[in-house]
């Protein structure tokens, strides 16, 4: 494995897993799609400020349209409504609980990776899959 992979799958991991308590904290005295409205204005903002300075606008005007239909699509279904589905369940449970359950992303990619993307079940896959449930039902 990669060092520079590793490394940022590692900052990705504590990232992700300190952000639900200052998301909890925030969505105490709003609602989740107030906040999720804020926080994606923010990101907005903070990423056309990055776009400016960088190549990414260049890159941008050049996309292919399909590749750029597909992640719209990926955007909506995971950052609209998978992080409103996420704020809904932060805000009215425990958040230790909602992260390991919301956290199981990877065996819904699994398999629609499978039906969809003709992707093989692999015994290091299926006790991958085995893996998440446990970790799942004991956590949460």
């Amino acid at each position: 494995m990669e060092r520079h992979g590793l490394l940022f799958a590692l900052v990705a991991a504590f990232l992700w897993g300190s952000a639900p308590v200052f998301e909890k904290l925030g969505l105490i005295k709003m609602s989740p799609l107030v906040g999720l409205t804020i926080r994606n204005i923010a990101i907005t903002i903070i990423v056309l400020i990055i776009a400016l300075f960088t190549n990414v606008g260049k890159e941008i005007v050049h996309a292919d349209f399909k590749s750029v239909v597909f992640v719209v699509i990926g955007g909506i279904i995971a950052g609209l409504f998978g992080m409103w589905s996420y704020f809904e369940a932060l805000k009215h449970w425990e958040a230790s609980r909602v992260v390991p359950i919301a956290g199981a992303y990877p065996l819904f990619a699994f398999i629609l990776s499978m039906v969809f993307l003709g992707e093989n079940l692999t015994l290091q896959k299926g006790i991958g899959v085995i893996l998440i449930v446990s970790g799942v039902v004991l956590l949460g």
